[in-house]
Parts: structure tokens; sequence; C-alpha cells
């Protein structure tokens, strides 16, 4: 292809090398809207090329018992960072050194840490600012202060991460709208139900309910929210609202390099542009550290927060590693000496985790919401908070999900082959079998013998249309002639075709109740009559029973279907 640089002289030949050359959708189409604007623009004809084909968007999640394993170790982590601050306030109001060995280790790390800072007045104070120096016991290979000596007070990036993680898990958020919460925002209040205020407030002693918001940018600062309650210690509510009362000191440090960084920026009118604008790039790093939930303190003593392009905080075979990398590289080691003593026993071994990355928990969390609401997409929807249907879709297009769907449709398959080798297709049987498995020779014969039942004009099998209850005041020595089936525990049985005849005669009592006295109305149990049917409506589809009951309105209203016990003078008028 030779090189055209006017958009007069681009033709089909063109669409077809970006086909064949694997072109995206999204930037093919990207290409052709500028192509068509300029052309248009320009008094040519737009190209009307075809967009190319959608790829395949499967997503490719682990097992459940892998994710499972995944989301254990992330709690665990998370719980073992609180616990260590936990632990560590309690020490530090302590005068006695503790007997066991990391207790005593953690309580003259915190001591010594809380000491150095009233003695320097700083929150993190530098070997330059003790009078006597460090103490030899807290003092590393290189002269300055142990890891575990700010860490016993501050978290650290490990810290950071897996409070962070944990968090992504429980929300279902992108990593970004997480990262970028902004403190000096409402991103954290008591639920409304909560509020003192609301006249609709419930009768508790305390806030028990949080709602957590954040902003996604992809989506032009869409608001994403996420609620639950205070309680719940491996929920984002709890977590953050810990997190940021550790870090507060941390905060305010960062405020006063930031006013100082300002200070000397404002300083620098007359210095070079480089210089001006590598101080303006600092006084932005701040301003975003100030407003940053997850600060920590880094290795070299200052404060760093999580963002984009934090630095890594795990290590995996001695080299620097992401976080989750390294969970999920230690999970494996587990699993592996699991493997040696199930072998021993000749249990199943369990496989290896492969590689996870925080954005992959999105995907989990939507799989986790398809399940808990039945393959309801709109669920998934307003979980995810998307806008499009479509979207929501994507995430759930993953190879367990497909597999699984694959599998049930074999499954089926076989069951409808099998039942036409025996020479019947009965659809209650075969919903059967796939839902339970088996079908035992008291169950088939309990079906025949409810489909040999008389039915009443509504669909509804009668177990002994003889006899009917005293309260329906049927004629006496016939067979029912009331047939007011859902009047009638005793001896109705509803059935897949029942709901026809149900949704009419709901319809028929809705009519008669703007007919009747009210006397008459409760006196001859109509009102209850009402109920039951509505309720029996239930066990049926949603959309086919507001469809049936929708047709047997539209008919009684037009005169097309009588009503018993209606004068034929309603029917005409109406």
């Amino acid at each position: 292809m030779t090189r055209v640089e006017d958009v007069g002289l681009i033709t089909q030949i063109h669409s077809e090398y970006a086909h064949r050359s694997r072109m995206t959708r999204q930037t093919f189409g990207q290409f052709r809207s500028l192509v068509d604007t300029t052309r248009m623009t320009l008094g040519l004809r737009q190209t009307y090329w075809e967009l190319p084909e959608v790829q395949n968007t499967q997503k490719h999640i682990p097992p459940k018992e892998q994710r499972d394993a995944v989301r254990f170790a992330v709690r665990c982590a998370s719980r073992k960072v609180l616990e260590r601050w936990a632990q560590s306030d309690r020490l530090s109001q302590s005068d006695t050194e503790p007997e066991d060995s990391k207790e005593a280790e953690l309580w003259r790390n915190v001591r010594y840490m809380r000491n150095i800072q009233k003695e320097a007045g700083k929150v993190l104070p530098t070997p330059d600012d003790l009078p006597y120096g460090i103490a030899p016991w807290a003092r590393n290979t290189i002269g300055t202060f142990k890891l575990s000596v700010r860490e016993s007070v501050f978290p650290n990036h490990w810290d950071a991460d897996a409070v962070w993680h944990q968090c992504v898990l429980n929300t279902g958020w992108n990593p970004s709208t997480l990262t970028s919460l902004d403190v000096n925002k409402k991103i954290l209040i008591n639920h409304f139900k909560d509020n003192a205020n609301d006249p609709h407030r419930r009768f508790v002693l305390s806030a028990e309910n949080y709602e957590l918001v954040g902003e996604k940018e992809r989506a032009g600062g869409k608001e994403q929210f996420v609620t639950g309650q205070w309680k719940t210690l491996d929920g984002p509510g709890h977590l953050i609202k810990t997190y940021l009362e550790r870090v507060a000191p941390l905060r305010e440090l960062l405020k006063q390099q930031l006013d100082q960084e300002k200070l000397k920026y404002e300083q620098m009118k007359e210095a070079d542009f480089e210089v001006r604008t590598a101080q303006f790039a600092q006084v932005k790093a701040l301003e975003q550290g100030v407003c940053s939930v997850w600060l920590y303190v880094a290795r070299n003593g200052n404060v760093s927060w999580i963002h984009d392009k934090s630095r890594k905080s795990g290590i995996v075979n001695g080299k620097p590693a992401a976080y989750i990398e390294e969970v999920v590289h230690l999970l494996n080691k587990q699993r592996a000496a699991t493997n040696a003593q199930r072998a021993e026993n000749k249990e199943a071994l369990l496989t290896d985790v492969p590689h996870v990355s925080a954005k992959d928990f999105r995907v989990w969390f939507a799989d986790y919401v398809y399940r808990s609401g039945n393959g309801n997409m709109l669920h998934v929807q307003r979980a995810l908070n998307h806008a499009r249907l479509g979207t929501s879709i994507g995430y759930t297009n993953t190879n367990i999900l497909n597999q699984e769907a694959s599998d049930a449709a074999r499954r089926f398959i076989d069951i409808l082959v099998s039942e036409l080798e025996v020479g019947r297709v009965d659809l209650t049987i075969l919903a059967h079998l796939y839902r339970y498995g088996t079908v035992t020779a008291n169950q088939e014969e309990t079906l025949t013998q409810l489909r040999t039942l008389p039915k009443s004009r509504m669909k509804v099998a009668c177990k002994d249309a003889a006899h009917p209850p005293a309260h329906l005041n049927a004629t006496a020595g016939e067979n029912c002639d009331v047939q007011r089936c859902m009047l009638c525990l005793e001896h109705a049985v509803l059935l897949p075709e029942s709901l026809d005849g149900i949704a009419m005669r709901a319809e028929e009592l809705r009519a008669l109740q703007g007919f009747l006295p009210i006397e008459t109305w409760v006196e001859d149990r109509y009102d209850i009559e009402l109920k039951s049917n509505l309720l029996a409506l239930r066990k049926f589809d949603l959309n086919q029973s507001m469809a049936a009951r929708a047709k047997w309105e539209q008919a009684i209203a037009a005169g097309e279907h009588y009503v018993p016990g209606l004068p034929l003078t309603s029917h005409l008028s109406s």
C-alpha cells in the first residue's frame, strides 16, 4: 500500500486492507469517523465502511475453588494488618514488657517510636532529629531506623496494599476508582436510614450502616455506591475508616510539606522554566497525596501513597513483585505442601492458582452477583454501576459460565434423547430429570393420578369433586358446581395449565368487587378468594401472569366474557 495523504483518495481497498491487517473494531471506528467528518466537510461522500466483526471477548477466570482460596488469602492478610495495629495500640499503653517474644519486640518498637516522636516533636523523626542518636538495637546496617520501628505505628506499602486489595474484592469497583478516592469529599458517610433527622429512621442507638461513594473517571466522573454495615470487619466501610484514622498524622505532615513547596514555587518567578516545571510537578504530586486515602511510609522513611504507578510491594523469588503476585505465590506453596499429604492419602490434588491481577476481582464480583441473583443480569448491572446492560453481559461472558451453559445444554440433550428412546416426550418429566436427576416409580404414579383428576373451568384439578367442603355451599349430593377452587385448599391441585383459569377468576372477582355490596363480598368470602388467586399466580411466571390478567380484563370490559354472578345489564353497559 502506498501512503495516501488526501482523504479524497481513500477507497474501499484501504478498508479491505485494514480488515486483513486485523485492525481492532474501536480503532477502525475512530479512524472511519475522522475520515467521514473530513470528507463531508470538503463536500465529498462518506465512506460507508463496515466495522470489523466483534472478536471473542470471553474473560478467563479461575475455577470457584481457586477464587475462594485467593479471597481467603487476601482477607487473612488484611485481617492480620488490623490485628497488628490493635495490638500495637494496646502495647503502647503498657509499661511492662510482655513475656511473648513477638509481642515483646513489638512493644519495644512501638514504645521507642512514640518516645522519639515526643522527643523530636515530629511525626516521622530522622536520626538528625535525635540528640543522642538511634538506639543500637533500633539501628539497621546503614545507620537509619529499622523498618519495624516505623511499621509499629504506621502502615507500610504491604499493609496499604493488603487493605486496598480487600476493598477491591468487596466493592467490585475498578481499581482506579478505589485508588482515586478523595478524602476532601464525603466519600464515607452514615447511611441515610441512620440519619437522626430522618422521620423514617430506624430505632437504633447508633448508626449501623454506611455508604461509600467514589467517582469513576472512565465514566465521566459518574458516582459509584457501596453500602454495608460498619461492624463488618472485612467490609470497605470499616477498613477505610480504620485506615484513615491510622494515617491521619501522615496526612497532616503532607499538608505541611505541600504548604512549603507551594511557597517555594511562588518564589520561583524568575527561575528557569525546567526548575519551575519540576517544582510545579512536586506541588501537584503532594496535592494528590493529601487527597489520597492510601498513605503509607515508604522504605526510605518518606510518606507515599498508592497510585497508578506505585512501586511493587511484594517479593517473589527474591525479586520485586506486585502484592497479589506474592499472595498467589505463597498460596501455591501452601497448596503444594497440601498436595504432598493428599498424594499419600490418594486424594485429588489441587492445581496451582494462575496469574491474578487486581482488575480480575471486578469480573469475579460480577460472577458472584450473577450466581447470587439466579442469573438476573439486572442485578449485575446495578452492582457494577453500568449504564448499559450490554457491558454487564460482557462481564459474565467467562470461560466458567460458558462451560457450565454448554454442559447444561449437553445434559438436557442427553436426557431428551433418552426419553425419545423410551418413546415419550413429557415436559414435566423432562424438567424433573434435568433438575433432580431421577424419577421414582411413586412419582410417576402420582403424576398419572393427578393427570386423571377432573378439572374445573379454571383448569384446576380436584382430588374429590363429589364431596366439596361445606363452606363452599355447593349443591348437596352432586359434584361441585361452585368451582371456587382457590377456597378449596383440601382438594385443589394447581397444574401448569391452570395459569389462564386462575387469571380469569382473579379478573372476574375484581369485576364483582365493584358490583356486590360489601356485606355480601365479605360474607361469601370473595375477598379471601381474590387474595388466594393472586397468591396462586405468584407460583407462575410473572410476565405470563400479567399478560393473562390483561387479556381477561379486556375481555370482561368488552363484554366478550360473562362473569358468573354479574347481571347481563352490567356487561351490556360496560
